[in-house]
């Protein structure tokens, strides 16, 4: 009965070992959003700029970006521009203000795999 007790342990911690090592390195394995500037759900002055860090380079010319307010209204952004020391790094300049309220960054990309990925996530500007 020990014996087979040991052996289920061992099974166990070897299977959780397994899943916690693979688990931390899923950033790396998918493609998605590493960090925002701004935060999502941070509540911030108005950016002159909208900056993502992506946890792969992605594909080529896959990369889009849409600023939207609170009443779905999509505010105008210069071009997208990828950092050229960091390939993980894109950003939008913001055109002027924005107003105080709630704010939406919409974001997709193509990783190494081929898979777009979508995703958004909101911000608030502050009021002055």
């Amino acid at each position: 009965m020990r014996k087979k007790f040991a052996a289920l342990a061992l099974v166990t911690i070897v299977a959780v070992g397994a899943t916690v090592a693979s688990t931390s390195d899923l950033d790396t394995i998918h493609f998605g959003l590493a960090k925002s500037i701004p935060e999502a759900d941070s509540s911030v002055p108005s950016p002159e700029a909208v900056q993502l860090w992506f946890t792969q380079i992605p594909q080529n010319n896959s990369v889009g970006m849409r600023l939207i307010n609170s009443a779905g209204d999509l505010l105008e952004t210069g071009p997208i521009m990828q950092d050229s020391e960091d390939h993980k790094r894109y950003s939008v300049q913001v055109k002027g203000k924005l107003a105080a309220g709630a704010h939406m960054v919409a974001w997709r990309g193509i990783g190494d795999d081929g898979h777009v990925v979508r995703n958004e996530f909101s911000f608030t500007v502050d009021a002055h």
